[in-house]
C-alpha cells in the first residue's frame, strides 16, 4: 500500500512513528493509508520539508480558528513548507476529502475526495506540488535558508496577500502554529 507515495516521499531521519494513544484517538476518524504512515515512518519532514506530518493533536487549535468551530469530523494532518494546513474530512461513510487551507489568500479548498488520492495521486503529480506545495520556492528557499525543524516553515514577510512576493528574499523561518495564527490575525 502507498508503494508510489513511499518511494517519492522519504521522510527525514527525525520522523517518529505515531503513538499508539494517538492512533487510538485518531483511528475512526481518519483512513488506513494515513495511519500506515503514521505507523510506519511517521510524524515529521518529508523531502527535506517541501511537508511534514503532522500529529493531529498540535494543529487542531489552528484548524478550528480557520474554521470558525470546532468540527469532530475534521483532523489536520499536515503542513506545507509554507505553513498552509492540510486536513481530512470524514463527511459520510463512504465519502471524505482532503482539503487546504490557503493562508496567504484566506481560501480553505477541496484538492481531493480522498487520502489516497492525495497520497498517491497529487502529491506526486508535479503541476500539483508547483501549486499547492511551491515545490520550486521550496528548493529555492532550502538552498539559500536551509533546513527547517519540526513544525518549521518558510514565512512570507510580508504576507502575499499584503505585498509579499514568492521570492526568497520575502522569506524567514518561523514555528507554524505561531504564523498560522499570526496570519489569520493580521487576515482577519
Amino acid at each position: 500500500m502507498l508503494e508510489n507515495f513511499k518511494s517519492f516521499y522519504h521522510p527525514a531521519e527525525d520522523c517518529t512513528p505515531a503513538p499508539t494513544e494517538i492512533i487510538e484517538r485518531y483511528q475512526q476518524k481518519v483512513p488506513e493509508s494515513l495511519i500506515e504512515i503514521w505507523k510506519t515512518s511517521g510524524f515529521g519532514k518529508y523531502n527535506d520539508g517541501l511537508i511534514e506530518f503532522v500529529n493531529p493533536a498540535d494543529f487542531e487549535d489552528n484548524l478550528w480558528t480557520w474554521l470558525g468551530k470546532e468540527v469532530f469530523n475534521y483532523v489536520p494532518f499536515a503542513i506545507s513548507a509554507f505553513g498552509e494546513l492540510f486536513y481530512y474530512r470524514r463527511l459520510t461513510e463512504v465519502d471524505e476529502d482532503v482539503c487546504i487551507i490557503d493562508i496567504q489568500y484566506r481560501e480553505i479548498k477541496t484538492l481531493i475526495l480522498s487520502m489516497k488520492g492525495f497520497l498517491e495521486d497529487l502529491l506526486l503529480d508535479e503541476e500539483d506540488r508547483t501549486i499547492w506545495l511551491r515545490e520550486k520556492l521550496f528548493v529555492e528557499a532550502f538552498k539559500q535558508l536551509g533546513k527547517l525543524e519540526k513544525h518549521e516553515v518558510f514565512t512570507f514577510t510580508p504576507i502575499l496577500a499584503f505585498g509579499g512576493a514568492e521570492e526568497v528574499e520575502y522569506l524567514n523561518k518561523g514555528n507554524a502554529q505561531v504564523y498560522l495564527d499570526l496570519v489569520f490575525q493580521m487576515t482577519t
